[in-house]
């Protein structure tokens, strides 16, 4: 174990539970929301096509029946990591994560394959206190403040191939992938009378992956007669099956602690994702 110099124990903690809980009440109203509105109409709604006209209900459907080529989405996303590295992540508090997800990828014509990537940047955890030490510079008293900063960020880059046909309102999918999990971690130390003092350290295991989702149709947005686009809400679930690595995290030794710890694992990496959001294609 390393530890950093030791300060009075006048703190605060600062994390993203509150924000994360937020977001997630309004993906679900979200996702809901579309869910109904999908339900309570026998096709998705269509904007740009107001003109009643039969050359423009034929364009329309022409456009309907043409594949949509690209897609891309964004997402809230949390996870957990599985086996060994779970418990891992238990023993020291920091159990699951949550960030967001980008995707995009090429769908091959009529054929309902595509091929795409998928980023998930997963914040495990992040702690922040700020120390105050009292003391007499030159005969003036000064409280020197001292933030001392923890960081673990998990990054997973997937290329996948994924099958997923169009069923009116919805479009669910299967998908196996592979890529890397970039884990890193990090502590630094400033003061507000200057200095600062910095470590981080990063891992990259190979993963492989195997997933499932679905889209539910929300809109389709005709250009007539040139283009289509379709928007969805998205919900999906990625299992990452992670290479074995060492790792490296820096953690407060205690609750109420005024020192820092190093900690050092290995272990395959196993983890899961699921992802809610939005997503397009065109």
């Amino acid at each position: 174990m390393q530890q950093q110099k030791s300060y009075p124990a006048m703190f605060h903690d600062s994390g993203p539970d509150k924000m994360i809980a937020t977001i997630t009440r309004f993906l679900l109203m979200s996702l809901v929301s579309g869910v109904v509105v999908v339900a309570q109409t026998q096709e998705p709604p269509i904007a740009g096509a107001g003109r009643d006209t039969f050359d423009d209900r034929r364009e329309i459907e022409r456009l309907r029946q043409q594949p949509l080529d690209w897609f891309g989405g964004v997402s809230f996303a949390y996870s957990q990591p599985r086996g060994d590295f779970k418990r891992f992540l238990d023993s020291i508090n920091n159990g699951w994560g949550a960030g967001f997800s980008i995707n995009g990828g090429y769908t091959f014509g009529q054929v309902p394959v595509s091929v795409g990537v998928a980023v998930d940047v997963l914040f495990y955890g992040m702690q922040e206190r700020t120390f105050q030490t009292p003391l007499v510079i030159g005969g003036i008293p000064r409280t020197v403040y001292d933030t001392v900063n923890t960081t673990m960020t998990f990054v997973p880059i997937t290329v996948f191939v994924r099958i997923a046909p169009e069923l009116e309102w919805f479009q669910p999918y299967v998908e196996a992938g592979a890529g890397l999990n970039l884990i890193s971690s990090s502590f630094s130390l400033k003061s507000n009378l200057g200095g600062s003092q910095e470590q981080s350290e990063s891992h990259a295991p190979f993963q492989y992956s195997i997933g499932a989702g679905l889209n539910v149709k929300v809109a389709d947005v005709f250009n007539v007669p040139v283009s289509r686009q379709a928007y969805y809400v998205h919900l999906g679930l990625r299992y990452l099956y992670g290479d074995y690595s060492d790792y490296t995290f820096w953690r407060f030794a205690d609750g109420s602690s005024r020192s820092i710890e190093v900690v050092r694992g290995a272990s395959r990496t196993d983890l899961y994702v699921i992802t809610l959001g939005v997503s397009a294609a065109f």
